[in-house]
């Protein structure tokens, strides 16, 4: 296995590489530690499977649909940027003008620290460090968030996030991750996906959830029938798996977190892409407000928690 350091229009490639498959994982230090690219052995072809929605109209950093990136310290939106903590009241800056909201966090642009980085013949990792000091408005609670990458000679990526509180006092903490999945060849239409979702939930005009209901989810979710932009509430599985079927090609894509650690789960298609977010993530949307989810992290405390990501067949048995 390889570690590799690429400069790109982005900024710092860091490449983990098995020079003996070819298969890697290519993530932007420089933009929040985004996944560009998971180059992965497809009945063995080599295949990228972390697309990149409107690449041709904007760079990574001014894309407003946010590719790969990291949601901390809250998960999409926070309702007119408002929220309470602990009895005082914050403003945060409105950067989803169009419907009136904070969105997404604030470390998802920026630039990473390297950190601790191995190699041996089973796999290569790397670690990305922000040393957050309390500057962005309306959230002053220092924190160090640190990535962790790590690639396996069996094609695994396995993706740490951690975060401990840095400062002196409580502080309010939600992450998640916000990648798109692709299985080339394949039409949106054909794709479908398998979870254990309990309910979802039926957003307002801010796209802010009104109404939790509750779904029968054993058959999963089809593309071809339905329009897919949710929040779910996942029931609580220390191992959690999500599978993204090529119903057309029967490949399947997985992605694999505890639903104790991340309990809700965005599934979300873009208008006009042919791929499909998959989102875990520790609290639902607003839950700055709603409190539903929302982790409050105790001076020199820490929340940590993995995603793993790899391909393979159609587990017949979610069937």
């Amino acid at each position: 296995m390889e570690i590799n350091f690429i400069d790109s229009p982005d900024g710092r490639v860091v490449q983990l590489r098995n020079p003996a498959t070819g298969e890697s994982a290519e993530i932007l230090a420089d933009l929040g530690g985004a996944l560009k690219s998971l180059y992965v052995s497809f009945a063995g072809k080599l295949e990228n499977i972390i697309a990149i929605p409107q690449s041709k109209q904007f760079s990574m950093r001014d894309n407003d649909l946010y590719p790969s990136a990291l949601l901390c310290p809250w998960v999409n939106r926070v309702r007119n940027g408002n929220y309470s903590f602990l009895g005082k009241n914050y403003q945060l800056p409105i950067n989803e003008k169009a419907l009136g909201n904070a969105i997404h966090g604030f470390l998802a642009r920026r630039p990473f620290e390297l950190g601790k980085q191995v190699c041996t013949d089973g796999f290569a990792k790397i670690s990305l460090i922000y040393n957050y000091e309390g500057d962005y408005e309306a959230y002053p609670f220092p924190f160090v968030f640190e990535w962790e990458f790590s690639l396996g000679q069996e094609g695994i990526l396995d993706v740490s996030m951690k975060c401990t509180n840095s400062g002196e006092g409580e502080m309010p903490f939600a992450c998640g991750w916000h990648p798109y999945f692709q299985i080339p060849g394949t039409d949106l239409a054909d794709y479908h996906i398998y979870f254990q979702g309990k309910s979802r939930f039926l957003s307002d005009s801010q796209m802010i959830p009104m109404k939790e209901e509750l779904m029968e989810m054993t058959k999963g979710l089809s593309f071809r029938t339905q329009e897919i932009d949710h929040v779910f509430r996942l029931n609580p599985m220390d191992i959690h798996l999500t599978e993204l079927v090529d119903t057309k090609q029967k490949r399947a894509l997985f992605v694999q977190q505890s639903s104790k650690l991340f309990p809700f789960l965005v599934v979300f298609a873009p208008a006009n892409e042919n791929c499909v977010a998959i989102e875990p993530m520790t609290a639902n949307t607003d839950a700055f407000n709603t409190l539903d989810g929302l982790i409050q992290l105790k001076s020199g405390d820490f929340f940590q928690g993995n995603v793993q990501i790899w391909v393979g067949n159609p587990l017949e048995l979610t069937r």
